[in-house]
């Protein structure tokens, strides 16, 4: 650069090391105190005091020196930790400090909704780091001074003080947490659940309530899906009736994954945009749960409670009832066994899925280290790799890499893929066939999806591997084949019936065509792995077939 004199202006010198303490009382006070941008430091200090550094330079200083102007993960944990202590030990509030600045609310607040795992990890007893435990102090509010130094203006036009809404939030979530917990508790310490090696299931149907609510669940997911693929909606609330009707049969026989599996659902219902299927399935479980085991029952508080949570707050709320979940199944099943691999899967396709491919990948192989492969059931541990996989596949795609992405799902082994998870990976072999101009590929790839998809015997997975197939035709331009791939699809959903299940063991069901619990008419049906055996089979996990009545019939006396 020149002056007006035509002379050059000497070069910047940048702060070394020994720079910075000098100036640290200033620049602390600018950014944490007076609340300035890094980028508003910079140029303060550069006018006046001559002082040069890149924003880059500023982070890692401030970070060395821990002068962060937001909470940090473990500090708000050791916050919530040391008020459960206090309260429990004297029963009277506290003001919290970190690193000697008072703790704010409001920002307390929104950090604990923006963070539902805090109530997970606090749950579980994880201790925070040791730089919270010592930048993280309380002491007893001075009798001027409210819990957390709440002001007037603070207040909302209710009148009442964010201390009360918080402790409201957070006894919520502490109330799901605990509810959850007595009932998963509950249900091994009673035999209600059954724990005999690699499964764990319902003592009262096994497996079947299991593969029964999949189906359901599946329905529901069929149905949401369908609202804006242009199907009747007359269609619609047809597909959604058989679900929601036969739920009474999955609550009378509580599989262990049953909370969970309903609340990654719920989690993806309200991804897709269809938050008022979520509300109604949500309200029809706490509904059920009440009038099948009675307002007291831990399953029954924990729905409710669930429903108690606001909206804006609820996806927060299941994201981390879903964490604790983790952490129960595991506590009592261990890590390597089929269930907690089951739930974790779970909870990764509500919450980790969202996060970028190559966490995902890092989350999925520090897991897949941690278990025994033999205590798990193949397929289970198959869908585990399968998930590993199409996440180093997004990885491979984000940077560029077509051939490897391709390689890293065609490389999986085949033959220990369930048919739904094999057609969920031809999809995706399709699309990426398609982004390498691989037409004729991508097209044979989404042509074997449906093929996969029609061995699951779901419809409801057929109608999803149409749908990717139509949507491949209509994205080249090719309308006839698509309007032929859509009136299968359409007439394929116009086809879901009703959903039921019959365990082997239900001989008396099986002869007299009576549901032997309500005495409703059922079609009897065997989930078998031939069409002529008696072995009941829980990898044919969904069968579609009509139902002459699911409604308790009153037998005349002269019958």
């Amino acid at each position: 650069m020149q002056t007006e004199s035509g002379e050059s202006s000497p070069p910047k010198r940048y702060a070394n090391p020994e720079d910075w303490p000098t100036f640290q009382d200033v620049i602390v006070r600018l950014y944490v105190e007076e609340n300035k941008t890094l980028e508003e430091v910079r140029q303060y200090m550069e006018e006046n005091h001559d002082f040069v550094a890149t924003i880059a330079m500023y982070k890692r200083q401030l970070a060395s020196w821990s002068a962060f102007k937001n909470l940090r993960f473990d500090e708000v944990l050791q916050i919530l930790r040391l008020k459960r202590q206090r309260e429990a030990e004297h029963g009277r509030g506290s003001v919290f400090f970190v690193r000697d600045r008072k703790v704010e609310i409001d920002s307390l607040q929104i950090y604990i909704s923006r963070n539902p795992s805090l109530y997970a990890k606090l749950e579980s007893g994880e201790e925070p780091h040791s730089d919270a435990i010592r930048d993280v102090s309380c002491r007893t509010p001075a009798p001027s001074e409210s819990p957390l130094d709440l002001p007037e203006q603070h207040q909302d036009a209710k009148g009442k003080a964010p201390e009360v809404m918080l402790k409201s939030t957070m006894e919520r979530h502490q109330d799901l947490m605990r509810f959850l917990r007595t009932y998963i508790a509950h249900s091994f310490e009673t035999g209600i659940w059954i724990r005999s090696g690699r499964q764990c299931w319902s003592s009262t149907g096994q497996r079947g309530p299991a593969e029964l609510l999949k189906s359901l669940l599946d329905r529901c997911m069929t149905a949401a899906l369908s609202v804006g693929r242009q199907v009747e909606p007359v269609a619609i609330r047809h597909a959604l009736d058989a679900p929601f009707s036969l739920l009474i049969r999955v609550f009378k026989n509580p599989p262990p994954e049953m909370v969970p599996r309903i609340l990654c659902i719920a989690s993806r219902l309200e991804l897709i945009g269809r938050g008022e299927i979520q509300a109604i399935m949500l309200q029809f479980c706490s509904d059920l749960a009440r009038a099948l085991y009675g307002r007291d029952h831990p399953l029954s508080n924990f729905w409710q409670t669930l429903l108690d949570v606001p909206e804006t707050e609820r996806n927060k709320a299941i994201e981390t009832v879903l964490t604790q979940c983790v952490v129960e199944f595991e506590s009592h099943l261990g890590t390597s066994h089929s269930l907690s691999t089951e739930v974790y899967l779970l909870y990764f396709d509500a919450i980790e899925r969202l996060k970028d491919p190559k966490v995902q990948a890092e989350n999925l192989a520090r897991r897949l280290s941690k278990l025994d492969e033999e205590a798990i059931d193949p397929p289970i541990m198959a869908m585990l790799k399968l998930e590993h996989a199409l996440a180093t596949c997004k990885s491979n795609l984000a940077d560029g890499q077509l051939d490897k992405a391709d390689d890293a799902l065609s490389q999986l082994d085949v033959a220990i893929l369930s048919p739904r998870d094999n057609s969920f990976r031809h999809v995706w072999l399709g699309y990426i066939k398609m982004m390498k101009g691989d037409f004729t590929g991508a097209e044979e790839a989404y042509k074997d999806s449906v093929q996969a998809a029609k061995l699951t015997g779901s419809r409801d997975c057929v109608c999803e591997a149409l749908f990717q197939l139509e949507t491949f035709y209509l994205y080249r331009q090719e309308p006839l084949q698509a309007e032929g791939i859509r009136a299968e699809r359409f007439n394929t959903l116009r086809k879901l019936n009703a959903i039921t299940w019959a365990d082997h063991r239900d001989t008396s069901s099986s002869m007299t065509g009576k549901d032997s619990e309500t005495g409703s008419k059922v079609t009897i049906i065997r989930i078998a792995s031939g069409a002529s055996s008696e072995t009941w089979e829980p990898l044919a996990s969904t069968i579609m077939i009509e139902h002459q009545d699911l409604h308790p019939q009153e037998e005349s006396t002269g019958a």
